[in-house]
Order: C-alpha cells, then sequence, then structure tokens
C-alpha cells in the first residue's frame, strides 16, 4: 500500500487516536522526566518493540521470551516504583485541584515554620530534612521510625523534645512530601572542616546536603539559632519570617535533572505555588 493510499484510508478517528496517544506518551515522559523510572520505561519501550519486530520476523523463540516478560514485567515495575506511582498520583491530584494544593502548602510551611520558632525559643535542637527529588535514606546509616503523620506544629516538637522514653529524638526528621515520615533518621557526617561552634547535628546536615537535593533545617540548642543547610552550604541564623521564604525558593527551584545530584530516585512532589499577594508583602518584610 502506497502513502497516498494510507492517507486515504486515515478517518478523523485515526487522527484523533494518533493526537491521544502522542499527547499521553508526552505527558508520562514529562513526569518521569529527571527519575530514575524514565530508563527503566523506555527499556520497557524497546523490550516492546523488540517483541514486535520478533514477532513480524517470525523468531519464535526470543518473541516467546518476550512476551512473558511484558506479561509479567508490570507486576515487577509496580512493586518496584510503588513510591513514584503514589507521587505520581499526588502529583496529578495537585494539577487538578491548583487550589487545595496551594492551601495545603502554605499551611505545612506555617505549620513547620511555627514549630522551628518554638523550638528555637525553648532551646531545642532538631534536624529537619525537607527531601527533594533525591531519596536521602540511600545515603543515610539508619532509617529511623516510620511515623507517616501530618506535618503539624505539636507533632514535630513532640518528636523532638529530649526524653528518654523519645527515642528518635536524636536523629534527624524527614519530611517528604510536607508529611513527616520518619523520626531518628541517622545522617552521614560531612568531613569538610567546620567552625568549632557547629557541633555532630550541623556536620549531619551538611553531609546530608552534600550528596542531594535537600533543604535541611538545623536547630542549635546552645544558641537557639535557626538554620539552613542546601548543597553543603550553611545560612546565617535566620528568622522565621527569613526561613519561611527560603523554604518557599526551594519549593519553587526546578528539581534537578538525573545525574546532577548523583541521580535522582523519587520525584519531588509538585509543591509550587503562586504566592499570594499578602506573601509576597510578608517575603519583602522579611
Amino acid at each position: 500500500m502506497s502513502p497516498g493510499d494510507l492517507l486515504a484510508a486515515l478517518t478523523w478517528r485515526d487522527v484523533v487516536d494518533f493526537v491521544l496517544l502522542f499527547a499521553v506518551a508526552y505527558a508520562v515522559l514529562r513526569v518521569l522526566k529527571g527519575t530514575r523510572a524514565l530508563p527503566v520505561f523506555l527499556s520497557v519501550a524497546l523490550l516492546a518493540a523488540a517483541g514486535v519486530v520478533a514477532r513480524e520476523l517470525d523468531i519464535v523463540g526470543i518473541g516467546v521470551l518476550l512476551r512473558y516478560v511484558l506479561e509479567y514485567i508490570i507486576i515487577i515495575l509496580i512493586v518496584a516504583f510503588h513510591q513514584e506511582l503514589r507521587r505520581l498520583l499526588i502529583r496529578m491530584g495537585q494539577r487538578l485541584l491548583p487550589q487545595a494544593r496551594r492551601e495545603a502548602t502554605e499551611t505545612a510551611v506555617e505549620g513547620l515554620v511555627s514549630a522551628c520558632e518554638r523550638l528555637a525559643r525553648a532551646r531545642v535542637g532538631a534536624l529537619l530534612i525537607l527531601e527533594g527529588e533525591f531519596d536521602v535514606l540511600q545515603i543515610c546509616g539508619h532509617v529511623g521510625v516510620r511515623i507517616d503523620a501530618p506535618l503539624r506544629p505539636e507533632t514535630l516538637v513532640a518528636l523532638t523534645v529530649p526524653h528518654a522514653a523519645n527515642t528518635a529524638h536524636d536523629g534527624a526528621i524527614l519530611i517528604r512530601d510536607f508529611r513527616i515520615e520518619r523520626a531518628g533518621v541517622i545522617c552521614p557526617l560531612s568531613t569538610q572542616p567546620l567552625d568549632p561552634r557547629f557541633g555532630t547535628r550541623h556536620r549531619g546536615a551538611i553531609g546530608v546536603s552534600e550528596d542531594s537535593d535537600a533543604l535541611v533545617i538545623v536547630l542549635s540548642e546552645e544558641r537557639g539559632e535557626i538554620r539552613t543547610v542546601e548543597a553543603g552550604v550553611i545560612s546565617e541564623p535566620l528568622e522565621g519570617k527569613q526561613l519561611e521564604r527560603q523554604i518557599y525558593e526551594w519549593i519553587d527551584r526546578p528539581p534537578p535533572t538525573a545525574g546532577e545530584r548523583g541521580g535522582a530516585s523519587a520525584s519531588r512532589v509538585d509543591m509550587r505555588i503562586e504566592p499570594s499577594a499578602d506573601q509576597s508583602t510578608r517575603a519583602e518584610v522579611g
């Protein structure tokens, strides 16, 4: 059949079908860009193409093998990438409901800043990790205990108060998708020379930020200071409004591509928001 015959046989349904398939494929690639799922997805696509070629060329052995692999690979991918699938569904929901996304982000950031201010006033040391694209648990010596709770000031304060019964207060608190994911996480210690004022907590904050794209908040119990650490660089002491502004700047920053931080393994949920006029005014004052 000549190309002219193919074009003549096309109907409007075929065109709509092709456009929808292209749009779905493009959307999937956009979502998977910069994550470890993208090369896997491309590998599966290549296997599927090889299976089609084997069937057309009547290569029985390879064709049967690829068919069985593709039949079971869906289950394997669901098990291996359950975190990415969860984040993908959350991201889709946030894009469908942008107002709900904005309100959820504002509430979470407000609660986080409030907890840091309370801990700083009480001179309670703490280490809070805001996970980005990279799964920081891959570089931590101990993953702590699972919490999986909403990000509320009361919960953060309760997890960081030093007490013999609170076995998780010595480690870091991992915040993932603006939920409290884990507590008692042991961070890798940085080997770079530090100011003598900084102790093990600050060294751990710098260490985890050196090998990830996380924003780390560290509170000093000796001085009651709030500092942030990103990419191995520690900030000056911050007030509450300054901390809030830094968190929003980190949220709005485009996620790194694969390889910029040693290869990302988890997708940062799109929590970016359009700041309201009130927020913009507060940021300028801070």
